[in-house]
């Protein structure tokens, strides 16, 4: 079961801190705390900006430090077209995942 594997440590541990500017978000200067921010409030647009930034920019394995499968759902249709390249991965992940669940229906 999925949920019985630990997940890999963050590529840095600089993403750990709170006043780090994730690698990520370089050219919009927002550190950690301002990026969790920025998902957990109410202007729709930088919530969106910072996932995408993530999907597109970050390291698979960093993404979950920020977000769950519930914001990148709730996301999708308004960032999937400009994920670039990423794109057919998160794609492919995502079928992957609505797949294991209806298997397990």
């Amino acid at each position: 079961m999925l949920s019985d594997v630990e997940p890999l440590p963050p590529t840095s541990e600089r993403l750990r801190d709170p006043s780090a500017v994730p690698y990520f978000l370089w050219d919009m200067g927002l550190t950690v705390v301002q990026a969790r921010k920025a998902l957990a409030g109410d202007d729709a647009a930088l919530k969106l900006e910072v996932i995408v930034r993530l999907l597109r920019e970050a390291n698979t394995r960093d993404v979950w430090l920020f977000v769950d499968w519930a914001a990148i759902d709730d996301a999708w249709p308004h960032i999937e077209h400009r994920l670039g390249r990423s794109r057919a991965v998160w794609q492919m992940m995502r079928d992957h995942r609505r797949s294991l669940r209806d298997a397990a229906r």
